[in-house]
């Protein structure tokens, strides 16, 4: 996979001026076999004709979004490698499309029922269908995605449809020869839904006629279904989405997890189109799944003692039944697969169905072993016992009930001569009206199974460890070993190419411009100071010596420090050392130009337990003039920090800095620069500010700048969890303060924010009162809508947000310009530099240098779109942002063609750097961060919400009765510090 080069290089830099952190793991560049190819030229020229034709034509009333003003042409040029592969597609290709329906008829009390197949099930189902006799003559010419199509490069004929309307066939498992007598029959049917021709993408793409319209959609989802074919039909593969997974990965394609779960690595794929041609997106993907492994062995390792969530772990989960092996005509076992339920509990057998199941099954207790969950066996009438391979509770009329009870083990025992461990649960695999059940020690867990649990801290620092890689071996592994994984390379079987489909070699090189990073100024006492910038970083101290202290820095005159105890743990600064950290502190305070009182000595405070309400008491007795307390923490348990955060800041309205006790002891004055950033962003104060000609039109203190975010509930939330929207928002030309509100969305999972009118109208409020004027152009920064959400942005966001203005606006003033970036994170585009050059590329690490935006190759000339990659990524590969934008109203406005400022070509090029200007105003640290502001700090909002709501965002226990649905009151801040940064 991706060890060692098989064709490809790396160029390396040892002990030189371009030396990685370590001398061992040299920093390098991906070179593939044939070199560095240049980007198109043709690609080029028709992204220039399409451009040409856009300005000066005017927009269609029609579009729905703005078309491209222009490519950016600020910053340094540079030569990227862009992990996407260009496909060549016949331009005879036409692939018809048929929806297949699968269902199971069942009569029930006289009438037809359908229940629908889903799963694996339904995945063996399409098997079937491609194995018809009737499909003989298309066998070569069929994809499908095991779901609900079949695409075909030739019509079916008349024949082959009319069989299917419907087609009825027993169902039949993997490897079985015949299908067993109690099979379910089932209903398939295929219809015709329409041809879809490769070419009118192509013409599309290569049209300068710019003025046409295209539903590009139907014919990307045929073409993604066209190239998972491969992957979904690969017996050595297992896929996800549009990521694909090795059922055996080589050893350094897997890692543990511990606790039941493995991590490893696989590709993802997916079709983009760009200006001229169509792209094959493959990136390295890494998901958390089950350890194939004994279920005895992953119930230890993720541990027996919290059946609750041993069982959320469990459900759902495939195990084969080790001790039944039936074999096919071949010899071959046919694997018997079965789904878990949960645990053995005593509520099973019980439901309304109960006169089916007589006598129901007798569990001791949730979670029993197989001692003490029995059975009723029921005996036949020559008075032998009738058994039943996994203990499926057998059914009996009300008059026949000869038979007795007998435990799981014992019939292990007697049946199969296996002992089994009293410890181990039994796992009902049937369901809970109808129970059926085995124990841990014939259970094996199929390969192949993604986990979606919330992973702990140490799996998620696990995951991190594993997924770092550095940029050079990820881009050897797409560019070597990708195509062949996905079933792009034109020697494997069943891949693309017997389509006639061609992709290229290698990977596509894209051009790209590196930014120059704006001017950072703080305060000394001679005035205002440029910061050392450097790579997207700089310190708090110049060059020259000189100490830089924040721009706006109000006077601390109250405030406390709590140091907490928990439990038997032990104090986390003990007494002796409180004095000299409280002396360090100050003037870590006073350094960055905090003139803050002297606290009262740390006053230390011990939970027994978590309910105890030491902490509570401590906070609601300090006098409201304290404005902040800083509560030094024993551990990181994350439910302590969300129990002081509801409480600091809803409960009482109190500013809490949380700081864990053993980083504090250090006296590291990095530590202590962080807890005086929050302090004084808390404190209404500014930190860092950019120069106004890095502003533009910002600096004039006419626009507000917002930021929104939703946070929707997790795997192993309870069903009540909601989603919450967050929003902030600037109150003036220094960028300092961002403000936020929370609302609790109507539905959860709802992307689109429902109360966006309102939301919005509390910050025109809070602007008001700051600037006794309203803001002329408001500039949204919208994060976590998908590419396909964009018309909902604009078709139910876009009119509440003008809502909030209407009743705000006087007639003379007029409405305020809008303009509405889409922010995207979880995508899959990434760049990599060509060459070893420190002016290009990262010294650290090798990731391109932060700055570097990409606009063309990757793009559509008609969307304005563009990737920046801000940040100076810490470690692995840098992860660029995608910027959207789908509505502007405030660049035509302010700069017409005719003016535009002195160096910039179009509107593009004010909308690209005032983006990743906005990166360097996040006032938590002192580095250009890897989104622009507005949207970090709309997601930190956002996670505060998860603090409020934790009892939502946690798995639940068995019995455990869940929450009612919260309102807006659950997420509502204390009136006290609702407009201050409560969110740092």
């Amino acid at each position: 996979m991706s060890g060692r080069p098989r064709g490809g290089h790396s160029a390396m830099v040892g002990r030189g001026g371009f030396q990685g952190p370590r001398r061992q793991d040299p920093v390098s560049v991906y070179v593939a076999p044939t070199g560095v190819p240049c980007p198109k030229q043709e690609v080029t020229k028709a992204e220039d004709a399409q451009l040409k034709q856009l300005q000066s034509a005017r927009q269609a009333d029609s579009a729905k979004f703005p078309a491209r003003p222009g490519y950016g042409t600020r910053g340094e040029g540079v030569t990227l490698w862009a992990n996407f592969f260009e496909m060549v597609a016949p331009n005879n290709l036409v692939l018809h499309r048929y929806a297949v329906t699968v269902v199971e008829p069942r009569i029930v009390n006289g009438h037809r029922e359908e229940k629908k197949v889903v799963g694996k099930k339904l995945e063996q189902v399409f098997r079937l269908i491609l194995e018809c006799q009737e499909l003989r003559d298309y066998r070569n010419d069929i994809v499908t995605d095991f779901k609900t199509q079949l695409l075909s490069r030739i019509a079916l004929g008349a024949e082959a449809l009319e069989a299917f309307r419907p087609l009825r066939l027993p169902y039949r498992a993997e490897l079985e020869d015949d299908a067993r007598v109690d099979a379910p029959l089932l209903e398939f049917s295929i219809a015709p839904v329409g041809p879809l021709a490769v070419s009118e993408l192509i013409e599309y793409l290569t049209s300068t006629n710019v003025a046409g319209t295209f539903d590009k959609q139907p014919i990307l989802q045929a073409l993604n279904i066209f190239l998972g074919h491969y992957t979904k039909q690969c017996p050595g593969q297992v896929t996800v989405g549009h990521r694909s997974f090795p059922l055996a990965p080589q050893p350094n394609e897997v890692g543990q997890l511990h606790a039941g779960l493995i991590a490893v690595r696989g590709f993802f794929s997916s079709i983009r189109v760009a200006t001229s041609r169509i792209l094959v997106n493959v990136n390295v993907t890494h998901a958390a799944f089950y350890n194939p492994t004994a279920l005895a062995q992953s119930m230890n390792a993720f541990g027996k003692d919290d059946k609750g969530r041993l069982q959320s772990f469990l459900k759902r989960v495939r195990v084969r039944a080790t001790h039944l092996k039936p074999k096919n005509k071949a010899g071959q076992i046919i694997p018997v697969v079965k789904t878990i339920f949960g645990l053995a509990n005593t509520a099973d057998g019980q439901s309304k169905e109960k006169d089916n199941l007589h006598p129901p099954p007798q569990v001791a207790w949730f979670g029993a072993g197989p001692r003490d969950v029995k059975f009723w066996k029921e005996d036949t009438s020559d008075g032998k016992s009738k058994g039943a391979s996994s203990m499926k509770t057998q059914k009996s009329s009300a008059s026949s009930s000869r038979g007795s009870y007998i435990s799981v083990a014992a019939y292990f025992q007697v049946t199969y001569g296996m002992q089994t461990h009293p410890d181990f649960p039994v796992v009902n695999v049937g369901t809970s009206a109808n129970p059926s059940y085995l124990p841990a020690e014939v259970c094996t867990i199929v390969p192949g199974q993604i986990s979606h649990a919330k992973l702990s801290p140490a799996q998620t620092d696990g995951m991190i460890r594993f997924a770092v890689r550095r940029p050079t071996v990820n881009a050897q592994s797409i560019d070597q070993d990708g195509p062949t994984a996905v079933g792009l390379s034109p020697h494997i079987v069943g891949g693309v190419s017997r389509f006639g489909v061609n992709v290229g070699n290698n990977m596509i090189t894209v051009p790209g411009r590196i930014l120059n990073s704006p001017e950072v100024q703080y305060s000394t006492p001679k005035g205002m100071q440029r910061a050392d910038v450097g790579s997207g970083s700089w310190n708090m101290v110049t060059r020259n010596k000189v100490p830089l202290r924040f721009n706006v820095a109000p006077p601390l005159k109250k405030w406390h420090a709590i140091v907490l105890h928990f439990g038997n743990m032990k104090e986390p600064i003990p007494a002796s050392e409180r004095a000299s950290l409280t002396a360090a502190f100050d003037q870590a305070l006073r350094n960055v130009g905090i003139n803050a009182t002297r606290p009262a000595p740390w006053e230390p405070v011990r939970m027994a337990n978590r309910d105890d309400r030491a902490l509570a008491n401590a906070m609601e007795k300090l006098p409201p003039q304290h404005s902040i307390v800083m509560i030094i923490l024993p551990t990181s348990e994350k439910w302590l920090y969300d129990r002081i955060k509801s409480y600091g800041d809803k409960g009482i309205g109190l500013h809490t800095v949380c700081v864990l006790g053993e980083k504090l002891r250090k006296s590291d004055p990095q530590t202590m620069a962080n807890v005086a950033h929050k302090f004084n962003l808390k404190h209404h104060g500014v930190n860092q500010k950019l120069g106004d000609a890095k502003l533009g039109f910002i600096s004039k203190g006419t626009t507000m700048i917002v930021g929104i975010d939703v946070t929707h509930p997790s795997p192993g939330s309870v069903a009540t969890a909601p989603s919450v929207a967050g929003m902030v928002a600037s109150v003036d030309a220094q960028l300092g303060q961002w403000p936020a509100d929370l609302r609790i969305q109507s539905e959860a999972r709802q992307e689109s924010v429902s109360t966006l009118d309102v939301m919005l109208k509390t910050r025109l409020d809070l602007w008001f009162n700051r600037n006794k004027q309203l803001p002329q152009n408001i500039l949204v920064y919208r994060d976590g809508v998908a590419d396909t959400q964009y018309d909902m942005v604009l078709q139910e966001e876009l009119p509440l947000l003008r809502k909030a203005c209407s009743g705000l606006y006087g007639k003379n003033e007029g409405p305020p310009n809008f303009t509405i970036v889409v922010v995207g994170k979880r995508h899959h585009a990434r760049f990599f530099p060509t060459k070893l050059d420190a002016k290009v590329t990262d010294p650290k690490n090798g990731n391109p240098r932060n700055g570097t935006v990409v606009d063309r190759h990757v793009t559509e000339a008609r969307n304005w779109d563009f990737f920046l990659q801000s940040h100076a990524a810490i470690q692995g590969t840098a992860r660029p942002a995608h910027y959207y934008v789908v509505l502007d109203e405030i660049f035509p406005k302010l700069f017409p063609k005719q003016q535009l400022p002195h160096g910039f070509s179009s509107h593009a090029d004010l909308l690209e750097e005032l983006t990743h200007n906005l990166c360097y105003v996040f006032g938590r640290a002192t580095k250009a961060v890897s989104l622009c502001t507005p949207v970090y700090y709309a997601h930190l909002v956002c996670e505060r919400a998860r603090c409020y709501l934790s009892q939502y965002y946690t798995m639940p226990q068995p019995g455990q009765t869940e929450p009612q649905a919260p309102t807006d009151a659950a997420v509502r801040v204390h009136d006290r510090i609702k407009d201050d940064m409560f969110y740092i």
